[in-house]
């Protein structure tokens, strides 16, 4: 095996520049938001729950993450959707979102870099390859 091993590929709609830097856990996402697409940033609530991020929870204080699929959180109103969300990694520029489908601002993104999550500016290649060491 060489050092490297192609493992599959990624398009722009999968959001990720480089998905081997990226860190992919589980949150509980906070019933009664509709549904959410991949993409949206969310924020941990101080009931541990995640509920999509508005400009004015996209700040320093808050544990940001980017969700890695689609949720629906109609499906029970008191019970919390587990979604795949990514902390950290180099997201394609564009992709991702705030609450309702608002774009990021220059400020957003300085808060979500500090956070570890980055952005691509290279909108123009077909796809990236995914591979592990």
């Amino acid at each position: 095996m060489s050092l490297y091993e192609t493992v599959g590929t990624a398009s722009y709609v999968n959001l990720l520049a480089d998905p081997n830097h990226a860190q992919k856990l589980t949150v509980p996402v906070a019933p009664g938001q509709a549904t959410l697409t991949k993409g949206t940033v969310l924020y941990r609530g101080a009931n541990g729950m995640y509920s999509a991020a508005a400009s004015a929870q996209v700040t320093d204080s808050n544990y940001l993450v980017v969700l890695g699929e689609d949720v629906d959180t109609t499906v029970s109103a008191t019970v919390a959707e587990d979604a795949d969300a990514f902390r950290a990694g180099v997201f394609i520029d564009g992709k991702v979102k705030l609450a309702a489908g608002a774009a990021l601002t220059a400020a957003h993104k300085v808060v979500l870099r500090k956070q570890g999550i980055v952005f691509s500016p290279d909108t123009n290649a077909a796809e990236f390859n995914n591979v592990t060491e």
